[in-house]
């Protein structure tokens, strides 16, 4: 990136309040330093905990209450999760996705926070050599799945999304998606004083929630599918997981610190930067399979107003005209209910839309990929969609090998390999590591490898047996 335009990049995030999707961007741009992403952290972080809604947060301001405080809370979360397995063995409906479609759109959804899954903890890894932070690094190395692909969160995503077709929908996702994960790359660069706030921001995020019980049980059960979600069930346990080394970490660093009221009021406003953003469950809550719809059609539109015949028109105007200006599809597709081409909460396949797309005689055959249609699929069929069925396929992402190989390799990992081996110095090795567990680097093929080492050199029990030798 040429200096001027990354300086007119950096006074502009400093000075202006820019969007929250331009935030993750340029914490997740390789091209600009991290001296120059902590500066940018600092001043994003202050900005959000100066309005941070504390009242929202019933978290203990005692250190000796807070293991209690989230036994409890598991407690309660499993106690609900019963319940709601009991309703669902007597014949109750599911509770967050009526069909695929809604499944594939909360995906879509939270595409963005768990792409940076993880990340508020990178900046920890810098005191590797400081015992007191290795509950900690052991946390964000395991996010990483210890280098394998198969394990790293953002891998398994992202084929999540690849495999079911979703990733060019979270292209077209609005702002408000990105406000969570800024502040999670934003503590990952956070400056030393930020400490006690990444501390408490794991402590919320380590929880074990109802909702990712619910969603774990619910993908299973429409087909996709949910080794991603159940991950995080299994190793947030208050046993000997995620949960526990975070009641670990805190309880170390706090002995650390001189002013313990201080240290604890930071914590807690670390663990309320949990509430900021949108959250799973509200964006369950607003789930709405029509908009989504009319975003595939507005973007369908962009090719086809020039392609439709003249000769069929709805209220005087062609096709090509109602798919001219991307105002009209909405209006569009109202028509199209109107004049019954869609017939709402019925079987789709009385639907003459539905045949137009899908059946292979049908003029607009080929125009709609498989995800495509299923979502609107099921958006016609409404709230009877489990009296019809597309036969959808379940879809499990691929086997993957502990690394991706490219074929077109720039030499960079062969180059950081000879690095690593011609160095005795386990210093300079970390430090040629730590880019590459970056967020943005950390599931690439060079950030896997750069994983494995790291696990090596730190935590040789987690280590694979088959490991390499540098």
């Amino acid at each position: 990136m040429p200096v001027a335009v990354k300086e007119k990049l950096l006074d502009l995030l400093d000075n202006n309040q820019q969007s929250y999707c331009d935030l993750v961007s340029f914490f997740l741009d390789s091209n600009i330093s991290t001296p120059d992403k902590e500066r940018k952290a600092s001043i994003f972080l202050k900005k959000e905990i100066h309005t941070l809604n504390s009242s929202h947060s019933n978290f203990p301001s005692s250190l000796g209450e807070i293991h209690q405080w989230i036994v409890n809370n598991n407690k309660i979360q499993c106690h609900e999760y019963q319940l709601y397995k009991e309703r669902r063995n007597s014949g109750a409906e599911r509770e967050y996705f009526k069909n695929v479609g809604q499944a594939f759109e909360f995906l879509i959804k939270v595409a963005p926070v768990k792409r940076v899954d993880g990340s508020w903890l990178y900046s920890i890894v810098q005191y590797w050599n400081d015992p007191v932070f290795r509950d900690l690094i052991q946390i964000y190395i395991e996010e990483l799945g210890l280098g394998r692909a198969k394990s790293n969160h953002v891998c398994l995503f992202d084929d999540l999304l690849f495999n079911l077709g979703l990733e060019h929908f979270v292209l077209e996702l609005e702002d408000e998606y990105y406000h969570h994960p800024a502040i999670q790359l934003a503590l990952a660069y956070a400056p030393p004083e930020f400490i006690p706030e990444i501390i408490g921001f794991n402590l919320g995020y380590e929880q074990l929630p109802l909702h990712l019980l619910i969603t774990n049980y619910e993908l299973k059960e429409l087909g996709i599918n949910s080794q991603y979600f159940n991950l995080h069930i299994t190793i947030d346990n208050m046993d000997n997981g995620h949960a526990n080394l975070s009641i670990k970490a805190l309880e170390k660093i706090y002995s650390k610190f001189k002013d313990k009221n201080s240290f604890m009021n930071k914590v807690k406003a670390g663990f309320a930067l949990n509430n900021k953003g949108l959250s799973s469950l509200q964006i369950i809550k607003n789930l709405n399979l029509e908009a989504l719809v009319v975003k595939t059609l507005k973007r369908k539109a962009l090719v086809g107003n020039v392609i439709h015949s003249d000769k069929c028109k709805l209220n005087s105007k062609s096709i090509n005209e109602w798919l001219s200006t991307p105002n009209l599809v909405e209006e569009f597709v109202e028509l199209l209910i109107e004049k019954q081409w869609i017939k709402m909460d019925q079987d789709p396949e009385e639907s003459r839309f539905w045949q137009l797309i899908s059946h292979e005689e049908g003029k607009m055959y080929g125009v709609f990929n498989s995800t495509e249609k299923q979502i609107i699929y099921d958006w016609i069929a409404g709230e009877h969609s489990k009296k019809f069925n597309l036969n959808t396929q379940k879809i499990n992402p691929a086997d993957k090998n502990d690394f991706m190989f490219s074929y077109l390799s720039d030499g960079e990992l062969e180059e950081i390999q000879h690095q690593i081996s011609a160095t005795g110095n386990l210093a300079m090795k970390m430090n040629k590591l730590f880019p590459y567990l970056a967020p943005h680097a950390h599931h690439s093929e060079i950030g896997l490898w750069c994983t494995q080492r790291f696990v090596n050199f730190l935590f040789p029990f987690l280590s694979d047996k088959n490991s390499s030798p540098y």
